[in-house]
Parts: C-alpha cells; sequence; structure tokens
C-alpha cells in the first residue's frame, strides 16, 4: 500500500514540477536565455531593475543642437512609461513647439502658436516605435514583460554585443548595442538611431550623459533626468482647451 502511495505522489509530483516549468515558460521576457541575460545586465548598469521595475514616468531635459539651424534649443519631455504616451516642450530664443501623442488624444503640435493635428500615418509611426524607446524597453525587462522577445543580433560595432527587440508580431522594431560593460553605445528603432556617449548619474538612475543622430544631423546633451513611481496625468497629452478636437 505504502508503495502505491509512493508511486501516486511521485507521478502527481512530477506532473506538477512539468506544470509549473511550463507556465514559466509562458511568462516573462521571451527569447534567447543569452540575450535575456544580457538585457537583464544592461538594465543593471542603468540603475537596476529593482528601481526600473517601479518607474511610470520619466522627465527629463536636454539641450539639443541641430545642424540645419542658427539656434540650440531646449527640449523638455515627459514620458509615459505605461504606454505610448509623450508630451515635449521645444523652445529657444527664436522657436517655440509644444508636441504630444497618445492613443486617446492623438499627436497634435503647436508650433509658434499654430495648432495642427499630425496625420494618421504620424501618430501610427510614433504608436509603432513608443514601445522601443530604450527607457521602455529597460522598464520592460526589469518587468519582465512577456510582450517583448529579445535575440542577439550581428553588430556592426566591433567588439560589442547587439540586442535586437522583437514585437509580438515577430517583427523586429528595435535594437541596442552595448560595450564590454553592458552599456548601451547605440540605440535604434525602424525610424531613428542613435550614438551615445558615456553613462552619467541622475539620481539613482544612469544613462548616456548625449546622443548623436543618424548621420550627426542632431545631438543633445543630457541636462537633467528625473524618475517617478506615478504614471503622468493623461489630462497632460490633451491638446490645449482652446483648440480641442474642432482644431482636426
Amino acid at each position: 500500500m505504502k508503495k502505491a502511495v509512493a508511486l501516486i505522489f511521485g507521478v502527481w509530483l512530477s506532473a506538477t514540477i512539468a506544470s509549473a516549468q511550463t507556465v514559466g515558460q509562458m511568462t516573462g521576457i521571451r527569447g534567447e536565455p543569452e540575450a535575456i541575460k544580457m538585457a537583464r545586465l544592461m538594465v543593471e548598469s542603468m540603475g537596476g531593475q529593482e528601481i526600473w521595475s517601479q518607474l511610470k514616468s520619466l522627465h527629463f531635459v536636454h539641450e539639443w543642437y541641430p545642424s540645419n539651424r542658427v539656434d540650440a534649443y531646449i527640449e523638455d519631455e515627459i514620458l509615459d512609461l505605461t504606454g505610448p504616451r509623450s508630451w515635449v516642450k521645444m523652445k529657444s530664443e527664436i522657436y517655440h513647439r509644444v508636441r504630444a501623442y497618445s492613443p486617446e488624444h492623438r499627436y497634435w503640435s503647436l508650433l509658434n502658436g499654430e495648432f495642427s493635428y499630425g496625420s494618421q500615418d504620424r501618430l501610427a509611426a510614433a504608436m509603432e516605435r513608443a514601445p522601443f524607446s530604450i527607457y521602455r524597453i529597460a522598464r520592460a525587462v526589469a518587468l519582465d514583460d512577456m510582450d517583448y522577445e529579445v535575440r542577439i543580433g550581428e553588430s556592426t560595432v566591433p567588439g560589442a554585443q547587439q540586442l535586437d527587440f522583437y514585437a509580438r508580431d515577430g517583427e523586429r522594431r528595435g535594437w541596442i548595442v552595448l560595450n564590454a560593460a553592458m552599456e548601451p553605445l547605440v540605440w535604434a528603432t525602424t525610424q531613428y538611431h542613435y550614438t551615445f556617449g558615456p553613462m552619467q548619474r541622475y539620481g539613482n538612475l544612469r544613462v548616456p550623459a548625449w546622443a548623436v543622430y543618424g548621420n550627426g544631423s542632431f545631438r543633445y546633451q543630457m541636462i537633467s533626468l528625473v524618475g517617478d513611481n506615478q504614471p503622468p496625468d493623461v489630462a497632460l497629452f490633451q491638446p490645449p482647451e482652446e483648440y480641442g478636437e474642432s482644431a482636426g
């Protein structure tokens, strides 16, 4: 009798372990184990998984230096890490623009006092690239978000490692090149490509201090970066009241 009970218990235990392993495979960030390991090391280099897992928004200030204009400008951005939402104010002595995008309030811009909505194509492009911001990727890795898949890619930077990030539809939407310390050197999406400078600490966060865009047409210097464990008020992404939906 004892042997039968032991046998039944053994069968049940094996089935339970197998079931737990199956569930484990169905949860968490997807991809190649080595790529997942490197992605987690990257997040550690950026301040740590405990910090990034609790972040729900970022507020950062950049100084931008465009090659095709006489003015540099200050860019003040609030980035919602819980969804594809961004609000930006850009200002110089001769230029003032506010723009925002969100699923609720579309893509809009107020340029030197003139309001306009962006096209549906522009909104769709913002919605596609938003989840693959390096900051949203860092949070997703820290949260073990199964909406993301990561694989090791082919880096064009000698001696560096590349992580490719895929959407649920199987399409590669972003990639990050890492140095030997697992710090980001390059971040790109299907729309943007940035080469980063050295890492710098801003409070508990550690991110590149500057970046150059694409062929060098733009570069920015990080002035400040502050994280928050609360998401921004969705009202931030609404058009100014005097314009509203009727302006579209």
